[in-house]
């Protein structure tokens, strides 16, 4: 967590933290597009934007890793239906990041437990399919996000 703290916001060593305990093997550019991000002058956020196959969802999770590494727990992972699965499973292999898919079953789950906004999550990075978010966009909106992440948002340009 030293590392992270004294570390320069964007530089190489920021990552350090973060990729301690990763089981990923990373290309440059991976590295590079993420410290890209980190950098951005652009405070309100980044497109990954690559070729397919060359690894946005590693430069996504290195950021989210990253994040969870300076304690920002508040964090969602907004995916097509089918590839929320996918995405809990490699930041759970590849990162070692509890995530928690929300849709109506878990959701029900989470009121049961007494945790009126599931989307409010302290040890657990919420990722939820694109139809879900939009019917529960009040609870999203509730909660003050430290990073979002749309994954294939191409898929949104014209809602």
């Amino acid at each position: 967590m030293e590392l992270t703290r004294r570390a320069e916001f964007g530089s190489p060593e920021m990552f350090a933290r973060a990729l301690s305990d990763a089981q990923v093997d990373l290309n440059p550019h991976q590295v590079d597009a993420a410290l890209f991000a980190a950098r951005s002058p652009i405070s309100k956020g980044v497109i990954l934007a690559d070729e397919v196959g060359l690894g946005k969802t590693i430069e996504a999770a290195l950021l989210l890793a990253q994040r969870w590494a300076e304690r920002c727990r508040r964090l969602l992972v907004i995916v097509p239906a089918n590839l929320r699965k996918q995405w809990s499973q490699e930041l759970q292999d590849k990162f070692h990041l509890p995530s928690l898919i929300l849709e109506r079953q878990s959701m029900q789950m989470e009121v049961a437990k007494g945790n009126f906004n599931p989307f409010e999550q302290k040890e657990r990075i919420v990722i939820i399919s694109y139809p879900f978010a939009a019917k529960n966009a009040p609870y999203i909106n509730a909660v003050e996000w430290d990073m979002v992440v749309i994954d294939e948002a191409h898929r949104l340009r014209n809602v």
